[in-house]
């Protein structure tokens, strides 16, 4: 047994130093593989893209009300090495502490098209700009402010902090390009000056606000957070909250927290929430029926379809595309088209740049799209993967039926 496990450590260490030797020569391309496989930029689209890629373009965007084109789940990242504030978990530098991590930072840097490390925060912020610039139609981006994870006690939790956005950051860049950018805030009700803080940005105008339980560490079922709903209320903000399993950040630890159930105390008071994603991963205690462990998306679907919620139960179809994601919570949204005026668009960039999770290979299998939807898609992404994420989820299908999502899941529900 003790050979064994000596057997072991030495492998680990071997794997490490792998990883150490792949990073610091030109294999490190692997993760341009699994992150940003681009070969131009989105300037090039008009010049590169073949006469059918445009014509798919150009039927995807058929019949879409520019007015009301919003994405409604867009991340900002950096490395915080501007005056943004940024600040990523040191944990995602380090290989040799947490290879996890640092696997998710490098594909995550790629994808994002950040070229210069020490200029990270500009390099996205200019990507993400010149791809919106280059689509047919501009589509209004609500950018997220990202917090910190908190204890219960209002303290930060800095190990379980995978990065932080700040709210004066997000802010910022929505003044600077209001052409571009809506700001959703990102404060924890566990804070201690929270109120101060949510209040703030109520008195400006902000409408979103955005949270992610299993990896900021709040309960959204706490008495305590009723002063917070209130506040929202009296502001006629928005909850924009992840619901369902988390796997793009740090939250193993709280993937209870996200459970879609939780949510049903702010609905109660009147608050509108916008679930993400349709809580479409991994599965929750159904603490309606002796706390089973069932698919997070049924209890989230039960509830979207309680009268009780309609006019403040919404959600959002970002990523639910990507490939560990396909079956039951996307054919049952397509199915159900009546109740795609409650969903709006989103891309939950940056994720849509990452080639490893958005398999199109995966799509063709499984019959949501066709051979020569998939050579367009794949020709669109090396070119503009935001345009590519919009084209996919118009021309994606139920496979059995072949309903596609309405125009109304590409509008701005009129009910938020």
């Amino acid at each position: 047994m003790e050979w064994e496990k000596r057997t072991k450590v030495i492998l680990m260490k071997l794997i490490l130093l792998a990883v150490a030797v792949l990073s610091l020569t030109s294999c490190s391309k692997l993760y341009d593989k699994l992150g940003g496989d681009f070969n131009h930029e989105p300037e090039e689209a008009e010049s590169v893209l073949s006469p059918k890629a445009k014509a798919l373009v150009t039927e995807a965007f058929k019949g879409i009300d520019e007015e009301k084109l919003h994405d409604m789940h867009f991340h900002v990242v950096g490395l915080g090495n501007s005056d943004s504030g940024i600040e990523i978990n040191p944990l995602m530098k380090m290989w040799w502490k947490h290879l996890g991590k640092y696997n998710r930072y490098r594909v995550y840097m790629s994808a994002s098209g950040v070229t210069d490390k020490s200029k990270a925060d500009e390099n996205f912020v200019d990507r993400v700009i010149r791809l919106n610039k280059h689509l047919p139609m501009r589509i209004k981006t609500h950018i997220l402010a990202f917090d910190k994870h908190y204890n219960p006690d209002g303290t930060v939790n800095a190990e379980h902090t995978e990065f932080y956005i700040p709210n004066s950051y997000i802010w910022k860049l929505s003044q600077k390009y209001p052409e571009y950018f809506i700001p959703v805030m990102s404060v924890h009700p566990y804070r201690k000056d929270a109120l101060v803080e949510l209040e703030k940005w109520g008195k400006k105008g902000v409408k979103y606000i955005k949270w992610l339980p299993n990896a900021m560490g709040m309960d959204p079922a706490l008495d305590r957070v009723t002063p917070f709903y209130k506040m929202m209320i009296k502001y006629n903000m928005v909850l924009l909250s992840h619901a369902g399993e988390e796997k793009a950040v740090e939250g193993e630890a709280y993937q209870e927290l996200a459970n879609p159930l939780r949510l049903r105390k702010p609905l109660d008071m009147g608050l509108k929430v916008l679930v993400a994603h349709l809580a479409s991963r991994g599965q929750c205690k159904d603490t309606d029926n002796n706390s089973v462990l069932v698919d997070c998306f049924d209890l989230f679907w039960r509830m979207f379809n309680n009268q009780k919620y309609v006019g403040t139960l919404y959600s959002e179809i970002s990523s639910l595309l990507i490939y560990e994601r396909l079956g039951k919570p996307l054919d049952t949204i397509l199915e159900n088209p009546a109740l795609h005026k409650r969903v709006a668009y989103g891309s939950d960039y940056p994720l849509p740049a990452i080639n490893w999770i958005y398999r199109t290979s995966d799509l063709l299998k499984k019959g949501y799209i066709t051979e020569e939807e998939k050579t367009l898609a794949d020709e669109i992404y090396r070119v503009n993967p935001v345009l590519y994420h919009f084209v996919l989820n118009r021309i994606v299908k139920h496979p059995k039926t072949g309903q596609k999502f309405t125009l109304d899941a590409f509008k701005y529900p009129e009910g938020l």
